[in-house]
């Protein structure tokens, strides 16, 4: 069959293995010197197989453009048969590593799937070499293609954890990302004809973020979360919405790793889904660390947990990483780009291109937004992306879509004034923070505080999951603001740990944070006080009047910490198996201006930033009065927010479908506000 265009552009036409047999056929073409072994489609990117690793270094040029060509991922690796054993490549890696280097055994790390040895080091750029000698090196020599990875500055389990399990299952995570392969290259047999939203989560409320992006050739679900506020009847999306079925389901999406986006995704794969999921680097990690120890939060109970580990591990053979502002495939009609979110570490706003040019969508996850020239506070994220390709309707969250919160230097000037006046009375103030995120912010704002002398020392207790997720922040030190990126590449400084701070690992560590003499802090999960060692904190100190308890995040509805924020004085708790009322008798605090969700005004200087404008804008991710304020603003500030013509702004509800394309937008602006 001779082609007329790029397989992209006869994408309609072809059958997904007439697709494949084009694309093999232009490879082998176009690549005729590089002594191919095979091809293959692995998830969304096309693995080429060679038996001369050094034509992998005097062919990268022609690899680039035609993945220029094909408008496809292509990786190159050598065939398993063309590299050296693991024992060899090990001692080579050893014997010519710069002598200024150190590294052992254990920084080294092999994944056959990918054809990878990894190193970890504190000297990346240096061990890499001018010019990428060293890398060069070892894999001309031993076929295996090095990636050097910075050392992080606290040994993380999770991140060892992950790579022994690739390491173990390695063939079947090549079966699946070939599985997925075929999937992303089937045949078309609709096309995307129509655009539909479909809200199975999160949607007039926080929590349970799930939406379904339905194109009539394609099913696309983003994020899959779980209600904060416990796990009754409303806890789970509506996995039993009509539109959702996993046999049609072809990706799962993850903006970012806090448990009402992903904490339900592996189950997912306990009832049979075997497609792709797909996150950054970061959030896969942090993922693994929260979907595990909530696992085991329910076997200690006692309880039977939603899934298991098997399920988590499943999961994980699925996931397929992307980073930041890389274009990847997700089916045959939709492509996926990740964008900074500025939320949490590795927390993406992503963008769906359907079809050639036919439509684009941008969810935000959860995200942040501030100026960077005007602001002078202390900040761990970069304020997320605002510039794209096309945008034809965006999906905002609006958590503070009504809600105007004091600046950020604001907020760390009062919470430091709050701890001198409980230092002062000889009190402890509590903390609750999620594990990720929020918990890093404290941790440098009160290492800083009190290295510059603006709070007296005391011991800085740290509880719960917190120290593992603050060494996964330390493996990426690049996704981190300038700031603190700079203290940690140039400057060798570890910012989240201080002389003061105490790292609760049992129980005597909690047991002296509770009962030692004199001030303390305490920063522990969970940040809704729903779970987590502050309840244990909370039973003890709370009746003191000496004490604080100070809430810097979000507090969902129906939790312990919102009804103590709104006036709840007397809590029935368990306590030593039995029923005990606790009286609130220390100080409640709330301090807004630490969240990581967008302000009001925040949201409105993204809206105004964006390029290019929306034409349809869905609010979801807010309580009802937060996203009504929000819509009636956008709809009475277009203009100064930036926008040619009044966009329309949809507030659906869950299990809504909102066809976005086609769509006449006049007509039902018009029905919506009439």
């Amino acid at each position: 069959m001779e082609s007329q265009g790029t397989p992209e552009e006869e994408h309609r036409l072809l059958s997904g293995l007439e697709l494949r047999r084009l694309i093999v056929e232009q490879i082998y073409k176009g690549l005729s010197e590089a002594e191919i072994a095979k091809v293959e489609f692995e998830g969304p990117e096309i693995a080429i197989y060679v038996r001369n690793p050094q034509w992998m270094l005097d062919g990268e040029e022609k690899v680039k453009e035609l993945a220029k060509v094909l408008r496809k991922r292509i990786v190159v690796r050598t065939d398993p048969k063309a590299r050296k054993s693991k024992e060899y490549t090990l001692k080579y890696i050893l014997q010519n590593v710069p002598r200024d280097i150190a590294i052992s055994p254990d920084d080294i790390q092999f994944d056959e799937v990918l054809g990878e040895v990894r190193v970890l080091t504190d000297k990346p750029g240096k061990l890499i070499g001018k010019g990428k000698a060293f890398r060069n090196q070892v894999l001309a020599e031993t076929g295996w293609r090095l990636e050097v990875l910075r050392k992080p500055l606290i040994r993380s389990r999770t991140l060892e954890s992950i790579n022994e399990l690739y390491l173990r299952a390695a063939d079947d995570r090549r079966k699946a990302l070939r599985e997925i392969g075929e999937r992303v290259y089937r045949d078309m047999v609709i096309g995307p004809k129509y655009v539909r939203i479909v809200g199975l989560g999160g949607f007039g409320e926080v929590g349970r973020s799930c939406i379904l992006i339905d194109t009539a050739e394609s099913k696309i679900l983003l994020d899959v979360g779980f209600a904060q506020s416990g796990f009754g009847p409303d806890a789970y999306p509506h996995f039993d919405a009509p539109e959702l079925r996993l046999d049609e389901l072809d990706a799962v999406v993850i903006s970012h790793a806090h448990m009402d986006h992903v904490g339900l995704a592996p189950l997912l794969y306990k009832y049979g889904y075997r497609g792709s999921i797909y996150m950054t680097p970061a959030t896969r990690d942090i993922a693994t660390l929260m979907l595990n120890d909530f696992i085991n939060l329910y076997i200690k109970e006692g309880k039977e947990p939603p899934f298991t580990q098997k399920d988590l591990i499943t999961m994980l053979n699925h996931t397929i990483t992307v980073n930041y502002d890389v274009v990847t495939d997700l089916s045959p009609d939709a492509k996926l780009t990740f964008s900074d979110a500025g939320h949490i570490l590795g927390s993406a706003l992503v963008h769906i291109h359907i079809g050639q040019g036919l439509y684009n969508i941008l969810y935000s996850g959860d995200l942040k937004y501030y100026s960077i020239r005007d602001d002078k506070s202390l900040r761990l994220q970069a304020p997320a992306n605002t510039e794209f390709h096309r945008v034809e309707t965006l999906i905002l969250e609006s958590t503070y879509g009504g809600t105007e919160t004091p600046s950020r230097e604001e907020a760390e000037a009062q919470l430091l004034q709050l701890i001198n006046k409980v230092h002062q009375r000889g009190g402890k103030v509590m903390i609750p923070v999620m594990a990720v995120g929020r918990a890093q912010d404290m941790m440098v704002l009160l290492n800083k505080a009190m290295q510059e002398k603006r709070i007296p020392e005391m011991p800085i207790y740290i509880d719960g999951l917190i120290y593992e997720v603050t060494a996964i922040y330390t493996a990426y030190p690049e996704l981190l603001s300038k700031n603190i990126r700079d203290q940690i590449l140039s400057e060798g400084i570890n910012p989240f740990i201080g002389s003061q701070m105490v790292f609760v690992n049992d129980q005597s560590k909690r047991d002296e944070a509770i009962y030692s003499q004199g001030p303390a802090i305490i920063v522990s999960t969970s940040g809704m006080m729903v779970g987590g060692p502050i309840l244990e904190y909370f039973k003890a100190l709370a009746e003191d009047q000496r004490n604080a308890l100070v809430f810097v995040s979000y507090q969902a509805s129906g939790t312990l910490g919102r009804r103590i924020l709104e006036g709840e004085r007397e809590v029935a708790m368990e306590d030593d198996g039995k029923l005990r009322q606790i009286k609130v008798n220390l100080e409640v605090q709330r301090i807004e201006g630490f969240s990581g969700h967008a302000s009001r005004s925040e949201l409105l200087a993204f809206l105004r930033r964006l390029t290019p404008k929306p034409r349809t804008v869905v609010l979801n991710h807010g309580e009802p009065s937060q996203l009504m304020s929000l819509a009636t603003t956008i709809k009475s500030r277009w203009d100064r927010l930036g926008f040619e013509s009044s966009p329309e702004v949809i507030v659906p509800e869950n299990l809504e479908s909102i066809r976005v394309h086609p769509r006449s937008s006049k007509l039902h602006g018009l029905l919506l506000y009439s």
